[in-house]
């Protein structure tokens, strides 16, 4: 089996989470897009990567709130991407394994990972890489699932599988923080501000030394 071979997206999977007729399901989801929205540099003419971008709502909602600046995302699976295209037609969308990205090095001024990290076996090879195509002084924003907390979440909303089997890596902020040659700026846990151990993920934000 390939690296990749296990990643599966469904049609529409994406958009079933952010319009969920579950006002928590819909709220949490939402919540997380808007927090990273939110940590965008205030600055025009940046060149951004949404690594891992799925079906295109977090490049959407980015170009809503900066549309001046160049958008890049990239993702491994055809449904993801064919819905992003349509999506995002601002945006540069192409199909590539993150872990052996063809932009060139300190070319992209923001990384953002949202949700992605966890689904991925060689995981230090994609930090690497966003590390490589970081402009010095530029920053990435990453998100991920706190496992246990989404597990439990799954059962108690009667949403099957408990255990999403294409999940094959599960961190917490020390761990991130261990993984990546960046500089450590803040951290987030979402969707509500409580510890890690409460939280259902945790949003992340490192700077690449200038």
């Amino acid at each position: 089996m390939s690296k990749t071979d296990h990643l599966y997206m469904p049609e529409d999977h994406m958009d079933q989470l952010y319009c969920s007729k579950n006002p928590l399901v819909r709220y949490v989801h939402n919540n997380r897009l808007l927090n990273l929205a939110h940590r965008m540099p205030a600055k025009s003419g940046l060149t951004v990567l949404d690594a891992g971008c799925g079906e295109g709502h977090l490049l959407k909602l980015l170009h809503s709130k900066r549309p001046d600046n160049s958008y890049f995302g990239v993702d491994i699976t055809e449904e993801a991407l064919a819905k992003a295209r349509l999506r995002c037609p601002f945006a540069d969308i192409k199909k590539e394994d993150i872990s052996k990205l063809s932009i060139a090095s300190n070319s992209i001024d923001v990384v953002m990972c949202t949700e992605v990290i966890e689904h991925i076996f060689n995981y230090q090879d994609v930090l690497n890489e966003f590390t490589r195509v970081l402009r010095p002084g530029g920053i990435l924003l990453i998100t991920f699932p706190n496992e246990i907390n989404w597990r439990i979440s799954r059962f108690l909303l009667r949403r099957n599988p408990i255990i999403v089997p294409d999940h094959v890596n599960s961190f917490n902020p020390k761990t991130m923080k261990n993984a990546l040659y960046l500089n450590y700026v803040t951290k987030k846990n979402l969707p509500f501000p409580f510890p890690f151990y409460l939280s259902l993920g945790t949003l992340m934000k490192f700077k690449k030394m200038a």
